[in-house]
């Protein structure tokens, strides 16, 4: 519940003030023995309970809406309703109507008392039942205890059902401060009040008081300047005074400056402006005469009338040659500057093809194989801002092209192309890999002739500091990206591995893969009926020794010869798996091997 606080009260019915309950407290300092020039109530009214009346308040009240109206009254020290509680005594009368006499005795009789209490407490409620509209009731607060502190007076069934509720018109008779946007005369009216005259004041700074302005029979003033106003309504049938005031304040409106247009950078159909960058263009005549403001944009003409500003200025998405519409608004007085237009205007941002990795070749040694550049000249209308140093000619302009020789410190590279004309900027990076050919080349071979052929698998050991992404190459067949090739066939061989960026190759010394018959069938049908090794110009064996699987000799072969028929000892050998090793002599180079494998004797 909200609180309204006032800082004097009537401490005579002459001068009582109206109030009104609303959805607030109705909170007052009391008349006390150290402030109070009235020290007991005035004589006449019937006070019926209240023996003694120290300190009076005097109030009325008027029904807005019929009902119960239930009140509570209480006394603190403190305006917040804290600190040490103090008693607090009360009467009430009516109902009376507009234009009844609310003083006297023949007003406050005892006929027309409607609650009134004398308890020590701190707090007492009374009832108003089946009030109607329009009614008036007095009520007298009385500080039993002298002492300083505050009253408040609240109606505590607000909402509930039957509940009647105060005129709270009667007490601003004058109605809300006004802030006006022009220096046209407006008038004040004295409304909502029985009154026979009207006495106007304005508050003199130099008096540091009202001071007269008319007393008239009209309730309207005409105003032409700014100045605090108030008004006492008074009804001289009924010696009801009320007073209410008023602020009126004339305001210059705010002066908006027509801004140039704003340029924003895409690519795209529409771009994100900040359009608060116009701020100071369009608020320059403002600045120094409003110490408050706000600045309102809108994107077209139909959100301008229908006052729906755009809600985020400083991100706002428009178009090419769009007309944005801003107002300033005097924050203090809501007055509101001419419209001004300007356009958005929107200009491509730099494009340049630039990877997100940047390949550079390499020796085994870690250096660039080639001089490597890095970025496009996209002409003398832009300012390129490289991460590294690159201005060969000292002239402080940075080249738009980055040239290398050596390996560069930092393998982050990031460029900001800046067109001159439009400031339209761009940001680019790339990281720069290293690759290289392979250092050298290294194989391993298993399988053989007399199974599913020999595979030979290719090892390529990479420079150090390089990424190693290779393909590979037997003999001079095609590349692939499997290190392993199957079925590979007798004879002499090579395989090579390179990298897939052309960063260069390497390829293996030649080695030999023997052939031999897989099976023989010594079975006198003229076909495969002995078997040998095949013999190479190109290798020198020096001789074929063949083994049961037991590992038993069977048969020492001359190389040259018709092979073996499958007997021992004159004796023909059961089908079965043999082994067999063979001396081999290589013919270049002089080196001596020994090579293993089995074949099968099918009957």
């Amino acid at each position: 519940m909200g609180v309204s606080q006032i800082y004097a009260q009537g401490d005579r019915c002459s001068s009582i003030r109206a109030f009104c309950a609303g959805e607030s407290q109705f909170v007052f300092p009391n008349s006390n023995a150290f402030n109070g020039d009235l020290a007991v109530a005035e004589s006449g009214p019937d006070y019926r309970c209240l023996d003694f009346q120290p300190y009076p308040a005097w109030f009325f009240l008027k029904v807005k809406d019929p009902g119960s109206l239930n009140f509570r009254i209480s006394q603190t020290v403190n305006s917040d309703g804290t600190g040490e509680t103090l008693d607090v005594d009360f009467i009430a009368w009516g109902p009376f109507n507009e234009g009844d006499p609310l003083c006297g005795s023949s007003a406050l009789s005892a006929s027309r008392i409607v609650g009134c209490s004398y308890s020590p407490s701190a707090s007492e409620n009374f009832i108003i039942n089946n009030a109607s509209r329009g009614q008036i009731y007095v009520v007298l607060i009385n500080n039993y205890s002298e002492l300083p502190g505050f009253i408040s007076l609240e109606q505590t069934n607000l909402g509930l059902a039957n509940a009647g509720t105060t005129d709270c018109s009667i007490i601003n008779i004058l109605g809300d401060d006004r802030a006006l946007c022009e220096d046209i005369p407006v008038q004040l009216t004295a409304s909502n009040v029985e009154a026979t005259r009207y006495e106007y004041y304005i508050f003199d700074d130099n008096a540091d008081d009202f001071v007269l302005l008319s007393n008239q029979i009209s309730p309207i003033l005409t105003v032409t300047s700014s100045g605090r106003f108030k008004v006492i309504a008074i009804n001289d049938n009924t010696g009801l005074a009320l007073d209410d005031e008023v602020l009126v304040e004339f305001f210059e409106n705010p002066i908006a400056t027509t801004p140039n247009d704003l340029l924003g950078c895409s690519n795209e159909a529409t771009a994100l402006f900040d359009l608060s960058q116009v701020y100071g263009e369009i608020t320059e005549d403002s600045q120094n005469s409003i110490s408050s403001f706000v600045l309102n944009f809108y994107s077209d003409e139909t959100n301008f009338a229908n006052d729906i500003a755009i809600e985020n200025p400083t991100s706002f998405e428009g178009e090419d040659e769009q007309k944005i519409i801003a107002t300033i608004t005097n924050e203090r007085s809501g007055c509101v500057s001419n419209a001004v237009a300007f356009k958005l205007k929107i200009a491509s941002i730099p494009v340049m093809e630039l990877e997100a990795e940047t390949i550079f070749c390499i020796d085994a040694d870690g250096n660039l194989l080639n001089t490597e550049t890095i970025g496009k000249d996209l002409g003398s209308e832009y300012i390129y801002n490289w991460n590294v140093a690159n201005d060969p000619d000292g002239d402080g302009v940075q080249n738009p092209v980055l040239s290398f020789t050596e390996i560069p410190e930092n393998s982050d590279i990031s460029l900001e192309i800046i067109n001159k004309q439009t400031g339209c900027s761009n940001n680019f990076n790339t990281k720069i890999t290293y690759y290289s050919a392979p250092k050298n080349i290294t194989f391993g071979i298993s399988g053989n002739d007399f199974e599913d052929g020999y595979v030979v698998t290719v090892n390529a050991n990479a420079a150090s500091g390089t990424t190693p992404v290779y393909e590979y190459q037997l003999d001079n067949g095609s590349w692939q990206i499997q290190s392993n090739f199957n079925n590979v066939k007798p004879g002499l061989h090579t395989v090579s591995a390179r990298d897939i960026f052309g960063c260069g190759m390497a390829t293996s010394s030649a080695f030999r893969l023997i052939g031999y018959a897989r099976f023989f069938t010594p079975n006198g049908d003229g076909f495969n009926d002995t078997w040998n090794v095949i013999n190479d110009p190109q290798v020198s064996i020096s001789k074929v020794l063949i083994y049961d699987r037991y590992g038993k000799l069977l048969k020492q072969l001359d190389p040259q010869g018709r092979g073996w028929d499958g007997t021992y000892n004159g004796e023909i050998m059961p089908a079965d798996d043999y082994w067999f090793v063979v001396d081999l002599r290589d013919q270049n180079s002089g080196i001596v091997s020994e090579f293993t494998g089995h074949f099968t004797l099918k009957m």
